[in-house]
């Protein structure tokens, strides 16, 4: 082992990655068929924004030079989950496995592998089967409390996270699973505290600053209601939340014909309970932001674009359904109009200031821009013919291109594409 290497490895220890790359590839120009060297590469290069592709191309020269080693095949695994590619990395982990059934890092990484595929029960044996083998393995404990969290075991997750802790206080990790497990129960305020403490001791882990804006925003009623059924659904397999969400679709469409055979107005909150159910995981975001606004302290964890998101989601989303039901009650249709056509935009608006992808920020820039102008046309043509129902003739056209404009933006808002940062930039 060369200076330079062990200088690379000193390096990496204290997360000066960018020197650690520059001191391996001077060590590999001298030994260019060293394997740990590559792994060493690797490693530092899964930390660097922007080289996942480098770390796994050197995951794979470093398995090449060692065939019969299970580390660099489960090393490319975890550089796979990473580029969110959950199959192809639980292939590797395996054959990893089969190389070193003991390996605890193997059975992490396959753990990690299967979160990916939403595979809660499988995740949770992983990570058994790595404490298994070593019981004070910190990663493999935060990845079981992770684990059960999903699954809504909050009791067993919370005493794995303080098992944790009391093995090692100063584990941001246990500190946010600890807080994802309060929230989850509901216990705000504490889920809160777990949260600064684990920005404390490591103030860039995304994963604690994520769940501090989820307390803040839980702060709010309205959003402790999607969160509750955010919460709900997790637990259960892609299929299963599809066949629930298909039979509340059934079930909203019989209680609009219902309530419409009551009073009309009565339609208008159906209306909305039911967009909300649609779109929600799109909308809550940008309303909670809006809310949070209002909070002088927890305004202070919203960035600029969210502090942005909110204000214009908050006028169009709010303001809009004020015009929707004044415009009805006082019978100024061409009002109810913009006020619909501003609660529909929503959509689209939602998709613009906090999405990471460039080209999905125009595409959903563009339809909301659209969707507004032929709401202004559709009510002016409104206002021009008062003595006629509101959706007929001209009117009927463009409506019928606002609910296909809203309905493609629901569609292209599924696509990783326009809605993800590619993780080969991360």
């Amino acid at each position: 082992m060369s200076a330079e290497f062990t200088r690379a490895m000193l390096l990496r220890e204290r997360g000066r990655h960018t020197e650690a790359v520059a001191t391996v590839l001077s060590h590999l120009a001298h030994q260019p068929e060293d394997a740990h060297a590559f792994i060493e590469l690797a490693l530092n290069r899964m930390e660097l924004p922007g080289q996942l592709a480098l770390a796994l191309a050197d995951a794979k020269t470093a398995t090449g030079l060692m065939p019969g080693d299970a580390f660099p095949l489960a090393l490319q695994a975890r550089i796979l989950v990473q580029l969110e590619k959950p199959k192809p990395a639980l292939a590797l982990a395996e054959s990893a496995l089969a190389l070193d059934p003991e390996s605890g890092y193997a059975w992490n990484t396959k753990c990690l592998a299967l979160i990916g595929e939403s595979n809660w029960k499988s995740a949770e044996a992983c990570a058994r089967n790595a404490l298994s083998l070593d019981a004070d393995d910190a990663t493999a404990s935060n990845l079981l409390a992770h684990v059960l969290r999903l699954q809504n075991r909050l009791d067993e997750s919370e005493a794995e996270a303080n098992r944790r802790l009391a093995r090692d206080p100063e584990n941001a990790f246990s500190f946010a699973n600890a807080g994802w497990a309060a929230l989850q129960r509901g216990d705000i305020a504490v889920a809160e505290g777990h949260f600064k403490e684990s920005l404390r001791i490591d103030p860039q882990m995304e994963y604690a600053r994520d769940g501090l804006k989820e307390s803040y925003r839980a702060r709010s009623a309205f959003y402790r209601m999607f969160l509750k059924w955010a919460f709900f659904m997790q637990r259960f397999s892609q299929s299963n939340r599809m066949a629930i969400i298909i039979g509340m679709i059934f079930g909203f469409k019989i209680l609009r014909v219902l309530a419409a055979s009551i009073h009309p107005l009565l339609v208008i909150p159906i209306a909305l309970a039911y967009y909300l159910f649609l779109f929600g995981s799109w909308l809550s975001g940008g309303i909670a932001n809006f809310l949070m606004l209002r909070d002088p302290v927890a305004r202070l964890a919203l960035d600029p674009a969210e502090k942005v998101e909110g204000g214009v989601i908050g006028v169009l989303f709010f303001g809009g359904i004020m015009a929707l039901v004044v415009g009805f009650a006082v019978e100024i249709h061409p009002i109810a109009v913009i006020g619909g056509v501003m609660v529909l935009a929503t959509l689209p608006a939602s998709m613009i200031f906090t999405n990471p992808s460039q080209k999905g920020r125009i595409v959903f820039s563009l339809i909301g821009v659209t969707v507004l102008v032929l709401g202004i046309i559709m009510a002016l043509d409104v206002a021009a013919h008062p003595g006629r129902e509101i959706v007929a003739d001209r009117s009927s056209t463009y409506f019928t291109y606002l609910i296909l404009l809203v309905a493609s933006s629901s569609w292209l808002g599924m696509l990783d594409s326009l809605r993800k940062q590619d993780p080969r930039l991360k």
